[in-house]
């Protein structure tokens, strides 16, 4: 019974929270659920180098992970697949991607 709960815990958790870019090349739009610009950063939790708007559309060159939490590094996104000039790393769950 508590392995059920837990999975059934684990799966409503995922649904409840947002897209993640999952891969190299992931195209992802901006949706920062603070309602403030989304910092861009040096290197995961690094200086600030830039911020971005929600319902810009960007495309993930790489993913790495900081303390357990996701982080993608950015490029912009031309829609033809392949990677535009690089941004830099942003907080993954920001970005919902497809």
């Amino acid at each position: 019974m508590k392995i059920s709960t837990l999975v059934l815990a684990s799966a409503l958790a995922a649904l409840a929270a947002p897209a993640m870019a999952q891969s190299r090349g992931s195209v992802c739009v901006v949706a920062d659920p603070t309602g403030t610009l989304l910092n861009v950063r040096t290197a995961p939790n690094g200086r600030v180098v830039g911020q971005i708007a929600n319902g810009v559309w960007v495309r993930v060159g790489d993913m790495a992970a900081q303390n357990g939490k996701p982080w993608a590094f950015i490029h912009d996104s031309d829609m033809t697949g392949t990677l535009g000039d690089p941004l830099g790393w942003v907080f993954a769950r920001y970005l919902n991607c497809r």
